[in-house]
């Protein structure tokens, strides 16, 4: 579907995605209508329509914000940065979760969102092991098992850091996670 990009029309689609998500958080996506979403997000059927044909338009979109986020932040970064400086990219990650929430918590809390997240788990281990392929002269086959682990590693720090309160501030967190990953990875 092809979108308009004027200040409005963006502002409308993000209200539509924040409503859908927020009402996905306590019903399965089955269970949601367009009036409820419509409702949420303080516009009307013809405003919704305007922007989505249905509630999977949303969700494709959703995941498309999300699949873009994580490509240009993949562009930006070698294997070797995760092997040198992986808090170069946690810290980017970070920004996206930090001023995206509805992005991170539709990744944590939906039931909807476990195919991505597995999805973009492989996206970046591949990109990495790639990368990885790359720079070395004769690949370690355990390269891919411990890339792997590292990126299950990171998924799992923004889980624990949302669904436990966010008790430490992100960047903190990220910075301990990354020592934990340089003494990890030198080994590779």
């Amino acid at each position: 579907m092809q979108f308009k990009t004027d200040k409005r029309s963006l502002k409308t689609r993000k209200a539509i995605k924040l409503a859908f998500l927020k009402i996905l958080k306590t019903k399965d996506i089955s269970e949601i209508n367009i009036t409820e979403i419509t409702n949420s997000a303080n516009i009307n059927r013809n405003s919704f329509y305007t922007h989505y044909k249905s509630i999977n338009n949303i969700l494709d979109d959703i995941n498309t914000d999300i699949c873009n986020y994580v490509g240009k932040i993949l562009e930006r970064h070698p294997y070797s940065d995760m092997i040198n400086n992986p808090y170069l990219i946690i810290n980017e990650f970070s920004r996206v979760v930090a001023n995206n929430n509805y992005i991170a918590e539709y990744l944590i809390f939906s039931k909807s969102s476990n195919k991505l997240v597995r999805k973009l788990k492989n996206s970046i281990c591949d990109k990495f092991y790639q990368s990885y392929l790359n720079t070395v002269d004769r690949a370690d086959p355990m390269a891919r098992y411990m890339i792997n682990y590292v990126i299950s590693g990171v998924f799992e720090m923004y889980y624990v850091w949302f669904t436990e309160g966010k008790q430490a501030s992100l960047d903190e967190v990220g910075k301990q996670v990354s020592k934990l990953i340089l003494s990890g990875t030198s080994s590779l």
